[in-house]
Formats: C-alpha cells, sequence, structure tokens
C-alpha cells in the first residue's frame, strides 16, 4: 500500500506522468487502480491541456512582442527627453556657478583684504 501512496504523491508533484503511474500501479499488483477506458480519457484530457498551455504560451509570447514593439520607441523618446532636459540642467548650473565665481573673483580682487590667484584671477581663501 505505500508503494502504491508514493507512486501517485509522485504523480502529484509532477515528477511522473498519469501514464508512468498507472504503469507502476499496474506493475505493483492487486486491484487496477483505473479502467482502460478511464485512463485513456485521462490521457486525452491531459493532452488536450497541454495543447491549450501551449496555445496560451505562444499567444502570450505573441502579445509581449507585440507590446513590446509598442513600448520601445516611446521609452527610447522619454529616455532621450530626460537625458536632454539633465544636460541643460547641468549646463544652466555649470553657467550659474561661473557668473558667481566671475562676480566674487571682481567684487575681491578690488578688496585689500581679499587675495586673489593670480594665474586665473579667482579669489583664495585668507
Amino acid at each position: 500500500m505505500m508503494e502504491r501512496m508514493k507512486v501517485l504523491e509522485l504523480l502529484e508533484a509532477g515528477k511522473i506522468s498519469a501514464d508512468e503511474a498507472t504503469k507502476l500501479l499496474e506493475a505493483l499488483g492487486g486491484p487496477h487502480f483505473m479502467s482502460k477506458d478511464a485512463r485513456e480519457n485521462l490521457e486525452e484530457r491531459v493532452g488536450s491541456f497541454a495543447k491549450e498551455v501551449n496555445k496560451f504560451a505562444k499567444d502570450l509570447g505573441c502579445k509581449v512582442q507585440d507590446l513590446y514593439k509598442d513600448v520601445e520607441p516611446k521609452i527610447k523618446k522619454a529616455s532621450q527627453s530626460a537625458l536632454e532636459k539633465t544636460a541643460a540642467v547641468l549646463d544652466d548650473l555649470a553657467h550659474n556657478i561661473n557668473d558667481s565665481i566671475e562676480k566674487n573673483a571682481k567684487e575681491c580682487c578690488g578688496d585689500p583684504e581679499c587675495a586673489c590667484d593670480e594665474d586665473d584671477n579667482t579669489p583664495k581663501p585668507n
């Protein structure tokens, strides 16, 4: 009896097919687990289920490819736009920093207490 339970556990876990389980149970002897008609019906239903799963997987794959084809250009455009905006912000920031340095240099270099770098006329801390 324990052998039959082990075969059923293997079947439930998907480690063996229904046909393999039937053969193992028949080999163990005793009363038949399923009639031949029931086994054929089960095999037909399992085969039909497998075909449906395969069809579903193919359909899903096609839909994912279509979605990717539709979304890819939008993602590229959004990425390019974000990159351009980031570059513009960084350019603006660099320009503002340069303006601030030049303004401070002009103000500082007229002050006798301020020490400026003689090479580029930028303020140095005292």
